[in-house]
């Protein structure tokens, strides 16, 4: 009697240490994956007020693009100015040679008059006839002294015209002269302005640069951030899921699966062979399409836990339910993701809300039902009572080797 009441105290013994020791292993998982929570919980303020930064950023890009238009203008403007600038310089210039030319022809044209009108007063000197110069020396200009010359009529009428034509290529020359020193002044009034034209212009570009690489840093800044943030946020992703992992029952929850988008019951695309409508491959169509509004809810199909949340290229945004027993079930092309990696989920709620996102010509509900990781036909499932798991004779598995659904 006393060795049976030994044993059975002992026996009480390790089943209380035994129920003692996982209670504590229990508390410090929970306690580890509430840490975790928190932590991720962190991270995602963080990567909100990054993202948030970041579309800021962004959202200030088309006032940025505008100030950016204003300087581009500003630059076009100065370098028209200074095109137009550059052809009056040109023109003044030719202008100033072909003044200079023609005013080197009209002043020894004008010399040469001189020299045959001093020729012809030497000659009436000569002759004897000084009534002539008497009235050139009491003249006080030529104009005086023509006007005297016509009084007395003692020239004759070749003489007339030699002086008439020196009076007019005298006022030439003096006209000549006036129009070429306005001219070399224009001409250095409009080289100034283009120096100066050419400064702003310099300078306009190089804000113009700084403004663009300023912009160019801070998203560059902020997208590293959000990539370090990201990377933080998925490595305590993983290490939930891992502990949730743990805990994940080895035999299916159990029930059949619920129909995952409430109020909409249009099948737009079966699980078969089809050519798929963004590849234009002949493949099998791995789900089922369901269709839907933006922003319907995509409800989980049966209790699990969230074993995938995120984006990928052919589903788009996604999730991945695992209801235990090797049995999981895929919601994609979301518009937003509602649930965590690592989340228990219960029939019904709201895991993603219905888009058109990855591989996607409209607005859908893209539904699978996986066996060990192998796809099968979901509508039996979710429409004819069956229960996944329990060896279904319609049940046609295909192993998933792709995403492109």
């Amino acid at each position: 009697m006393r060795k049976n009441l030994c044993i059975v105290l002992i026996i009480l013994i390790c089943f209380a240490t035994t129920h003692t020791y996982a209670e504590e292993t229990e508390n410090q998982t929970t306690n580890t994956t509430t840490d975790l929570q928190t932590q991720r919980s962190e991270l995602q303020n963080q990567l909100d007020e990054a993202n948030g930064q970041l579309n800021d950023v962004q959202s200030n890009l088309s006032e940025n693009l505008q100030q950016v238009e204003k300087l581009d203008n500003k630059i076009e403007t100065s370098e028209q100015t200074l095109a137009e600038q550059e052809s009056k310089i040109t023109e003044l210039k030719n202008n100033i040679q072909n003044v200079e030319t023609e005013l080197n022809s009209v002043t020894e044209k004008y010399d040469k008059q001189v020299e045959l009108f001093k020729k012809r007063m030497v000659a009436i000197y000569m002759a004897g006839d000084t009534q002539y110069l008497d009235v050139l020396l009491k003249s006080s200009s030529l104009s005086d002294f023509i006007s005297s010359y016509y009084l007395i009529s003692q020239l004759t009428e070749i003489d007339e015209n030699l002086i008439n034509d020196l009076e007019t290529k005298k006022k030439t020359i003096d006209l000549s002269k006036t129009k070429l020193e306005n001219e070399k002044k224009e001409l250095a009034t409009i080289v100034e302005n283009q120096i100066r034209t050419t400064r702003t212009l310099q300078n306009t570009k190089k804000m113009r640069e700084s403004f663009i690489a300023k912009l160019s840093d801070d998203e560059k800044n902020l997208q590293a951030k959000i990539d370090e943030i990201n990377k933080q946020y998925e490595l305590v992703n993983q290490q939930i899921l891992a502990l949730a992992q743990q805990g994940l029952d080895t035999v299916y929850i159990g029930g059949q699966l619920a129909w995952p988008v409430p109020g909409y019951t249009r099948i737009t695309s079966k699980y078969a062979m089809r050519v798929h409508p963004i590849t234009g491959q002949y493949k099998l169509h791995t789900g089922v399409d369901i269709g839907a509004p933006m922003g319907a809810n995509f409800v989980a199909a049966n209790d699990g836990t969230v074993v995938k949340a995120g984006m990928n290229a052919a589903y788009g945004n996604m999730v991945i339910i695992d209801h235990g027993g090797g049995i999981s079930t895929l919601y994609a092309h979301g518009s937003e993701i509602l649930v965590q990696v690592g989340q228990t989920v219960k029939r019904g709620d709201a895991i993603l809300k219905v888009g058109s996102t990855g591989y996607s010509t409209g607005p859908h509900a893209h539904f699978e039902v996986r066996i060990n990781g192998a796809t099968t036909d979901p509508l039996p499932y979710i429409t004819s009572g069956l229960i996944p798991g329990e060896n279904n004779a319609s049940e046609n598995t295909v192993e998933n080797t792709n995403t492109e659904n």
